[in-house]
């Protein structure tokens, strides 16, 4: 026993023994208890991370008023807006399109403009489905509607699977589907003509 021991009185000499006892548990005890804390501290801001870097990535691209500029194949110019976009989650190629308009031969001879309630737009293969409420002018003042149709921008070639009505100066034309070649110049319809000529 130490001399600072002795000198104590017998009961606070216990009560300082159980002290040191005490401590020399407790210590270790607080000590991995620190420990156990920090570490589930990173663990906890680790997975977060992760979270929100996993939540990032399956996040799409959104844009406001997003304008895309291209050329077909023979140089012709033409333009893809909307309202919003945003790149599909499975695909980068793929662009959601929100009330999409779409200008061919921009600049040129024979511009044509198409609009619809929503579009898909692939980058790699450049085509453009329209769907819903589909219109379509041109500069001779030749409208249709239709409620889906098929651009291809290399081409500028325009095809519809459905129902397509058509209005132009020499008459009006009605037929299940249709195909536009040629900047309009040649179009073919299928399936259920009828068509009315305007006399002159």
């Amino acid at each position: 026993m130490t001399a600072s021991a002795e000198r104590m009185p017998r009961g606070k000499a216990r009560a300082h023994s159980r002290f040191v006892r005490f401590l020399r548990i407790a210590l270790p005890v607080l000590m991995v208890g620190v420990i156990t804390a920090l570490a589930v501290l990173v663990a906890q801001h680790a997975l977060r991370r992760h979270a929100a870097a996993r939540q990032d990535i399956s996040t799409p691209i959104r844009m406001t008023n997003p304008h895309f500029f291209g050329r077909d194949n023979q140089g012709r110019a033409f333009t893809l807006g909307a309202r919003q976009a945003a790149r599909d989650e499975r695909s980068l190629q793929v662009v959601l399109l929100q009330y999409p308009t779409l200008t061919l031969d921009v600049g040129g001879a024979h511009p044509s403009n198409l609009t619809a309630d929503s579009g898909v737009y692939h980058e790699d293969t450049r085509m453009l489905l329209l769907h819903g409420h589909v219109r379509g002018a041109n500069a001779a003042n030749a409208r249709f509607a239709t409620n889906d149709a098929v651009v291809n921008t290399r081409t500028g070639s325009v095809t519809g699977p459905g129902a397509v009505a058509t209005d132009t100066t020499q008459g009006a034309v009605k037929s299940n589907s249709y195909d536009v070649y040629n900047k309009g110049d040649r179009v073919i319809f299928k399936g259920g003509v009828h068509a009315r000529l305007n006399g002159h």
